[in-house]
């Protein structure tokens, strides 16, 4: 037991260690590139890439393709397609301050449907859903009340399929609205980083681009870090109390 626990907290270390990493080197990769990338053969490929951007942006009943954003959205409840795929898209469609608010309305369509699925399964299958996610479990474990808090957190760490929770927390019957309000909340940065990131799709070398990515992957691994910590000193608080 005493191994796998420590295998558990090694393994959120290097992750931590791993997103700190890759911040580290989009950082240096966006300086060198942001200085040589007109320079090179991308040009070409960046203003055509901007130019089309600037034609879907300008087409008429851009509404209608605002609904089947949504329609995708409500699909991933039983389609594995990637969010980020998702939304990154929507910021290529649609202008920012257009892009997040549709993410938004659609992230919380996917979280509906998948919840409310959930709410019609027993407990008992909703956690043996989680059995493979050790980390989700402990958390879980160790929240007593505060599954509010364990929620926000499980949306920002990296890797924990956010349908496998949301199908959790309506198995559970865990309240609708503080479930939206936390998930919501949790994922927000995300939502922002990849709508962000389509908005900026021509210009992947700059820091328009690249520094949401940065901050994503710095509160990444912050959070892993924090969590771990939490975990440990929540284990240890318990082994003292049983001894």
């Amino acid at each position: 037991m005493e191994k796998k626990n420590l295998d558990r907290k090694g393994a959120m270390n290097i992750s931590a260690i791993g997103l700190f990493a890759v911040a580290i080197l989009l950082a240096v990769i966006t300086m060198i590139m942001s200085t040589k990338v007109a320079e090179g053969g991308w040009a070409e490929f960046l203003w055509a890439l901007g130019k089309l951007q600037d034609f879907i942006q300008s087409l008429e009943n851009r509404w209608l393709i605002g609904l089947a954003i949504l329609l995708v959205y409500a699909l991933k409840s039983f389609i594995p397609i990637p969010f980020p795929f998702i939304m990154i898209m929507t910021g290529v469609l649609f202008e920012p301050e257009l892009a997040l608010p549709l993410n938004i309305v659609g992230f919380s369509i996917t979280l509906s449907i998948v919840y409310w699925y959930g709410r019609r399964l027993d407990e008992g299958v909703a956690v043996h859903k989680l059995k493979k996610y050790e980390n989700v479990r402990e958390m879980l474990n160790h929240a007593g009340k505060t599954k509010l808090g364990v929620l926000f957190l499980i949306r920002l760490i990296p890797s924990i399929p956010i349908n496998m929770a949301s199908q959790f927390y309506g198995g559970i019957k865990f309240p609708f609205g503080k479930f939206m309000v936390a998930s919501i909340a949790g994922y927000f940065i995300k939502l922002w980083t990849y709508s962000v990131m389509g908005g900026n799709i021509a210009q992947p070398f700059t820091w328009h681009f690249m520094a949401p990515v940065i901050i994503l992957l710095v509160i990444s691994g912050m959070t892993v870090l924090i969590t771990n910590i939490a975990l440990e000193k929540r284990k240890g608080e318990n082994k003292d109390g049983n001894n």
